[in-house]
């Protein structure tokens, strides 16, 4: 007789599943793990945009609840009917409230091996006035060295984090490194500008607000656009600034991302002005379509993929004045030298380390 092997059950809890980079990471991650040694199931709380980057069939399993501090014991119900049925059973959580809640939902269930995944540093709470934002902080301390394993998007947000938490912090590089974007990028754009992009969604910590300033003191100096595109809750914030200084003619808001990878085709230069950040996926997109890069100096991912300043330019957080001064610098005289640099030095990022060592993680835990 053939003796059949049981597979691995992966749990991947994500509660909220938008477009974005936290769903592409997790795709890229499914796509590529093998079916006949995986079993996966996403628990999420709402219809799952992942569905849009996936290439493969998995369960998908909807907690129809508002907040995810609901689900905490929908959770514990969903993976107690798979004890004994694999090898292994792994619960991967995302994002600090979801790991908390995941912490707690699997109290004493030992046969379960739990890995938080983090993608923000928690230097964004404190930016937060909220008492939920300093209850997760106290919170992160007091339940995040019950896991199994403690994953970072970035070393520093790695560093940081073991700080707080008290427990060892390995970091695994977003899969940011995709050849399929160049597929994507099929639509012939014409442009009679130069084009300055910007691709983050619309909430204050992208800080489209300190982008726009230094265009604003700038525009007139340069016969160029500004493509923001994104979605989110500042968007009425930024079209307001957008009204008020006459900007119309020269930026263009785009929430559709369909052609997402065709704009960057076309860009001269690829500016990002977050406040914060976790590891920074488009930086990795735009050094691949060789793009001259312009970020801020934020926690924690952009200094690390731009190697300090080496491969693009870095500002502090909220000085339009220096960033003005860069971005015609770019738009000028681009550093050929520091985007060729940054272009060589990207396959680090490329999705087959990425799943190895996930691979490692599972295998080990």
């Amino acid at each position: 007789k053939v003796k059949i092997m049981k597979k691995i059950k992966l749990y991947i809890f994500h509660p909220y599943s938008r477009i974005g980079g936290a769903d592409l990471s997790l795709s890229r991650l499914i796509n590529n793990l093998d079916g006949k040694k995986y079993s996966i199931t996403f628990i999420t709380l709402e219809k799952p945009r992942i569905k849009f980057y996936l290439k493969k069939k998995i369960e998908i399993n909807i907690i129809k609840k508002k907040r995810a501090i609901y689900s905490l014991f929908e959770i514990r119900k969903i993976v107690k009917k798979s004890k004994n049925k694999f090898s292994k059973i792994i619960f991967l959580s995302n994002q600090n409230f979801a790991n908390i809640i995941s912490v707690f939902a699997l109290t004493r269930i030992n046969w379960i091996k739990l890995i938080l995944i983090e993608r923000n540093n928690p230097i964004e709470l404190d930016y937060s006035k909220k008492f939920k934002d300093k209850l997760i902080k106290i919170l992160i301390k007091a339940t995040y060295r019950f896991s199994d394993k403690i994953i970072s998007i970035s070393k520093e947000l790695g560093r940081d984090l073991q700080k707080i938490c008290n427990k060892n912090v390995s970091t695994i590089y977003n899969a940011s490194y995709d050849l399929n974007i160049f597929k994507l990028a099929k639509k012939k754009m014409v442009k009679k500008n130069k084009i300055i992009l910007n691709v983050a969604r619309f909430e204050k910590q992208k800080n489209h607000i300190m982008l726009l300033k230094s265009f604003k003191d700038i525009h007139e100096q340069i016969n160029a656009k500004l493509i923001l595109i994104g979605y989110g809750s500042e968007k009425k914030n930024i079209l307001d600034y957008i009204n008020k200084y006459n900007l119309k003619k020269k930026v263009l808001l785009i929430t559709d991302s369909k052609n997402l990878f065709s704009y960057f085709k076309i860009a001269d230069l690829f500016v990002l002005t977050s406040i914060y950040e976790g590891f920074g996926n488009v930086l990795v997109e735009a050094g691949m379509f060789k793009i001259p890069i312009i970020s801020t100096n934020c926690k924690s991912g952009p200094k690390e993929i731009l190697n300090n300043g080496k491969f693009g330019d870095l500002v502090n957080v909220g000085d339009t004045k220096k960033l003005s001064k860069l971005i015609l610098k770019n738009l000028k005289k681009p550093n050929k030298d520091k985007v060729l640099k940054m272009y060589k030095s990207l396959k680090i990022f490329n999705i087959k380390e990425h799943v190895t060592k996930y691979e490692k993680i599972f295998d080990k835990i």
